[in-house]
């Protein structure tokens, strides 16, 4: 899908010189039009030079963390290193620190996320009548738009059943213009439900994960053949953080057919397949139980295991009707690289949490209302042979088509749904939809653009939806630690070694490392509710500051904090006593990823206040108050750029341990 670009050149006098592009977010406007022209399009050009009212899209919320240089004057947090690091496959790249050094030079970058820093110049701005746009009542749970008068109850706003009612309705997105980008209705049922008394499971999944068009009748003929999976989630990406999501899979039609018939058993053995290629395991590669006869039919080298099937040499060609499509790329050096096929396609449902959760915990929080349904289609398999810069240095958006749009570069067509003022799901605007590519370009920490697949659980504990450790499966493996030394930038590789002597990545769970590099749950060091829980406790006490449990031990937050910092002497990596997040059986706690009713609350209601203001272009990813660093907060504003006096490449000789070069130039 090649489209023509116009790249501008200015020099660096020209942009301190003028207001980038017009754009002028002092005053943001920002409210969806559903009249506006939604016909394809493309922009062109440096993204500052767009008509967006976010000219930097493309750089999610994350990026502008301060990693305490800014407050300290040394960095002793970095989350970064999750999406940058030594790259997954050759397609998700690392090493490109530069790009990322000089994005942060451009006057133009003022933190664009204002609903995280700034929420009073978007959906708390005052009014003419002097009120807010929106107001958020703690104790009464309820969210009120000023501007027309509605008062929404959080309770009745997420017992709503939108996924639904869009199914009932055909929504979709695209269209069928010839010049279009294609069509794509949502053609997954709800898999949760509003009954009027509980939230509950609807009866459209079966025990395998295959998902149908009817609650009663599971058959070929009501098969979806879309699939759901659990996954351990990316560092971070939690619900305590106000990401509760589903994730589901679907191969094209000719993976789920022998000889032109449908065959569920097929299937599954492809999608095994296609499991162990995005892990990158070519022998020896573990998965659930499968048809023996078929694997036999093959000629697949497998043992059986007493909860699954072992593929002892992962085979080159996927079987049935797609017997004549190939599980490897090939790579540098003839090595085996594993990405999904074309036609793949990918669902993710962001959910509001409930509440009551824990009266519910084999649903893992989840309602039947959803923020967005997400939505991603493999358009073209990666040249292996070029070398693709990552989204977020990007310099031209794609094309647009009510709700659609291809990633860069053109391998994957993204497309999504988000709420409207009224809680009903709509297709996302040409803006909106520029806040994906940051994160499905190709950083590092994905593989083949995507984050969840391939980090499936392993075996049948990973065909379900995800429960958020209920069933206590979800361990603190390590993925691909090996790869964080694995580094291109060769100064960042000698700052490697000065570290690597104390810190071994391997020798560490993922998230265990994850905390104490990012000395939090979040990027952000913004949830001190989930710190508390990484070490037991399961309560957070504002009104003390510091972390109780059931027996009301209490630990002052600033010892709780210290247990996850890098450059304490005593943390959680060398002292593991202090880990409080494990089961018994070293499996997560589900209250890890969970949060309390009261800050399940405050992130539903924070989040309705957007969505009845219409602000999604300014971000969807929210604090429980202005968490910018002049009220503060850890998320980097404007001037923050220029007192850390920027001033090229560089590490410092103390300060950060850390695995690379942050974004703040150390």
């Amino acid at each position: 899908m090649g489209r023509g670009f116009v790249f501008l050149i200015f020099s660096l006098p020209f942009f301190v010189g003028c207001n980038i592009g017009g754009t002028d977010i002092s005053d943001p406007i920002g409210e969806y039009d559903s009249q506006k022209d939604d016909s394809p399009k493309i922009v062109a050009g440096f993204p500052w030079f767009t008509k967006y009212k976010n000219p930097t899209a493309y750089i999610p919320l994350e990026c502008y963390t301060d990693t305490g240089k800014l407050k300290t004057g040394e960095a002793f947090a970095n989350p970064c290193y999750v999406c940058h690091n030594g790259g997954n496959t050759p397609v998700d790249n690392a090493g490109d620190w530069q790009n990322q050094i000089d994005w942060l030079r451009f006057p133009s970058n003022d933190n664009p996320w204002l609903n995280a820093v700034a929420p009073e110049k978007t959906f708390e701005k005052l009014l003419n009548n002097g009120k807010r746009w929106t107001e958020f009542d703690v104790v009464s749970k309820t969210v009120k738009d000023n501007k027309s008068g509605k008062t929404t109850s959080i309770d009745d706003w997420i017992r709503q059943n939108n996924w639904e009612k869009a199914y009932l309705s055909g929504s979709y997105i695209g269209g069928s213009s010839p010049l279009g980008l294609g069509k794509y209705r949502l053609d997954v049922p709800p898999l949760y439900r509003w009954n009027g008394t509980d939230f509950v499971r609807t009866g459209f999944v079966d025990s395998e994960g295959f998902i149908y068009t009817s609650e009663t009748l599971h058959t070929n003929s009501t098969n979806t053949w879309w699939r759901v999976y659990d996954w351990k989630h990316f560092p971070g990406f939690f619900p305590t953080n106000g990401r509760l999501d589903s994730a589901m899979i679907r191969l094209p039609e000719k993976f789920r057919k022998e000889n032109g018939s449908y065959s569920k058993e097929v299937y599954k053995i492809n999608l095994s397949i296609l499991e162990c290629a995005v892990k990158q395991i070519t022998q020896n590669c573990d998965v659930e139980p499968l048809d023996t006869a078929i694997l036999d039919r093959y000629r697949i080298q497998y043992q059986t295991l007493s909860d699954g099937v072992r593929f002892v040499v992962v085979p080159d060609k996927y079987i049935g009707d797609a017997s004549d499509v190939d599980v490897w790329q090939i790579g540098k050096g003839f090595t085996k690289i594993g990405l999904y096929p074309v036609g793949t396609e990918l669902g993710h449902p962001v959910y509001y949490i409930d509440p009551d959760w824990n009266t519910r915990a084999s649903l893992g929080g989840k309602t039947g209302h959803l923020k967005e349904f997400r939505y991603m289609k493999k358009l073209n398999m990666q040249n292996l042979s070029s070398s693709e810069g990552e989204e977020e240095e990007s310099v031209a958006y794609k094309a647009y088509d009510n709700g659609l749009m291809p990633n860069d570069p053109d391998t994957w067509l993204m497309g999504g749904w988000i709420e409207d003022s009224d809680g009903n799901l709509r297709p996302q605007t040409e803006e909106e939809m520029a806040f994906c590519m940051a994160c499905h370009g190709a950083i590092s920490g994905t593989v083949d653009n995507t984050f969840s697949f391939w980090r499936k659980l392993p075996k049948s504990a990973g065909w379900k939806d995800t429960d958020y450790g209920f069933s206590r499966d979800v361990y603190d493996l390590k993925y691909w630690a090996e790869k964080i030394n694995d580094i291109e930038d060769t100064d960042a590789s000698f700052y490697l070694g000065n570290i690597y002597g104390k810190y071994r990545p391997e020798d560490y769970g993922e998230y265990q490392f994850y905390f104490t590099l990012s000395n939090g749950i979040d990027h952000f060091r913004s949830n001190r509710e989930g710190v508390c829980r990484i070490l037991g406790y399961e309560i957070y006490d504002v009104s003390t500051d510091s972390c109780k449990d059931s027996n009301n031990n209490s630990l002052d937050f600033s010892v709780a904090s210290d247990y996850i910092k890098i450059t304490s002497n005593i943390n959680i990596l060398t002292d593991s006593t202090l880990i409080g997040y494990l089961n018994s059986d070293g499996s997560i706690k589900q209250s890890l990823f969970l949060p309390s009713r009261e800050r399940a609350y405050v992130l539903n209601g924070r989040y309705i206040q957007v969505v009845l203001s219409q602000q999604f272009v300014y971000g969807r990813d929210l604090f429980g108050k202005a968490f910018g660093t002049k009220d503060g907060g850890n998320s980097l504003e404007g001037e923050d750029f220029y007192s850390m006096k920027l001033s090229g490449p560089g590490f410092e000789e103390k300060g950060l341990i850390a695995v690379f070069r942050t974004l703040l130039d150390f």
